[in-house]
């Protein structure tokens, strides 16, 4: 798998690679803890720093992080427009930006509004940034829409107090069943194969943990493939946050 940092700081710089995936995974993380109001704010951080990426993309130039840039209006909007450079980095991806802090300004995020946030909104922005982000690597690598996807799907890694990590090794501190520990390694990063779960586990029985995968799958707690990938859903997320809350 591509590495997305490596990748973005290659071309813009550590500090904007980090800030980008950061704001990028509170986004995320938060929607699915369904936090309408802090994802929605933090996408706000993640235009600021997009924006940064056309400077470069456009003018050949960042502003600093902690310099203001210009007013982001109608005017800017032409002002990108008329540049030199590809049409995503010009018009599609800046109207994108505009929509999203759009939103953030003027929908009771940021400011006061008779509309507060909310589920609707929350998806248009999320789904708005995922775009963005895929837009900009794709760009940048020439790969196809959809390798683009599964890049941007492997970056979402929550941090676990109840996990140790040493490398590729990774430990549940508690001695808890298989379909829990499952839960919370999920909950640290999703999607994951079976494989690794197992692994991470040291369960070494391949049809029993099988079972269980299924039986959670059954449940709607993860999605179980036929390949072997485990996704956590929704109410699996609700019920992780439950165990790591419990254990803390």
């Amino acid at each position: 798998m591509l590495d997305i940092r490596a990748l973005l700081s290659s071309k813009y710089g550590e500090e904007i690679a980090h800030h980008l995936i950061t704001y990028y995974t509170e986004i995320e993380n938060n929607y699915a803890l369904q936090k309408w109001k802090p994802s929605e704010l933090d996408a706000g951080h993640f235009v600021e720093v997009v924006r940064r990426i056309l400077e470069y993309e456009l003018e050949g130039k960042i502003t600093p992080l902690n310099k203001n840039l210009q007013k982001f209006d109608d005017n800017y909007l032409n002002i990108l427009r008329n540049k030199k450079g590809k049409e995503s980095f010009r018009i599609l991806i800046p109207y994108a930006l505009k929509a999203i802090y759009n939103i953030r300004n003027k929908r009771g995020v940021a400011h006061i509004s008779d509309i507060s946030p909310n589920e609707m909104d929350s998806t248009f922005i999320l789904y708005s940034c995922k775009w963005v982000l895929a837009e900009i690597i794709r760009l940048i690598t020439n790969i196809s829409p959809s390798d683009t996807q599964k890049i941007i799907n492997s970056i979402i890694e929550r941090h676990v107090p109840l996990i140790w990590k040493d490398g590729k090794i990774k430990k549940v501190l508690k001695n808890l069943q298989a379909r829990d520990q499952i839960l919370i390694l999920l909950y640290d990063e999703n999607p994951l194969h079976e494989h690794i779960l197992a692994e991470h586990i040291e369960y070494k029985n391949k049809s029993a943990f099988k079972k269980i995968l299924t039986r959670l799958h059954t449940k709607k707690i993860i999605h179980y493939t036929k390949d072997g990938l485990c996704r956590l859903t929704p109410l699996g997320v609700s019920n992780a946050e439950r165990l790591i809350t419990a254990e803390k």
